[in-house]
């Protein structure tokens, strides 16, 4: 931990026993989150995801967030432990979609269309970044964004990206699932107010 946020390395990944592997994540599917807590709509994502792409899984939080305070130790390993025991978990410093496609290349970032909102409207990219940035470091890594729909706030309507919306520049970059290839109404949020 001390050496991911010293910079020394990009990421290690682990499992809920804090075994640590050393895989090559090339041709992965990445689900980034901060998974507090981590919920069966996560799973069922990352491998309905796996499965239609036939590529490797992972689950990644970053220990450093756009927009929320940085992950402290005894926390990560807290929610770590809330994996099962068969799944890996990538720990990174990588904030943003940009540095995330040049450290796991040819890779696929699943999200759900909160985050993808969050991707478009500037919020992943640093000052003077632009979203053809964000596409060309994509392009060149081989890389795409599977967005994921979700029920809102309200818990009354099913949101997801509209691909004809996007500008068409992006749309070789961002891939939609649709709402009857896959729909889980969980939330982390939801769990952590129930645990209250």
């Amino acid at each position: 931990m001390e050496s991911l946020s010293n910079q020394k390395f990009d990421y290690f990944i682990t499992d809920k026993n804090l075994n640590i592997f050393h895989d090559d994540i090339k041709n992965s599917v990445i689900l980034s989150g901060s998974f507090n807590p981590v919920h069966d709509g996560h799973i069922k994502l990352l491998n309905y995801s796996s499965e239609i792409l036939n590529m490797n899984k992972y689950y990644e939080i970053s220990i450093s967030n756009v927009d929320k305070s940085d992950i402290e130790t005894e926390e990560l390993i807290k929610r770590i432990k809330n994996f099962k025991s068969d799944e890996k978990i990538i720990i990174s410093k990588s904030s943003k979609f940009i540095d995330k496609s040049n450290i796991f290349p040819k890779s696929c970032f699943v999200v759900g269309y909160d985050t993808a909102i969050r991707i478009l409207d500037h919020s992943y990219l640093s000052p003077g970044e632009s979203l053809d940035d964000l596409c060309s470091a994509l392009d060149k890594n081989g890389c795409t964004v599977l967005v994921a729909g979700r029920i809102d706030v309200t818990g009354s309507k099913f949101k997801n990206l509209e691909i004809n919306n996007l500008n068409f520049k992006y749309k070789d970059y961002f891939k939609i699932i649709s709402e009857d290839d896959f729909r889980v109404d969980a939330s982390s949020t939801d769990m952590r107010r129930h645990d209250i």
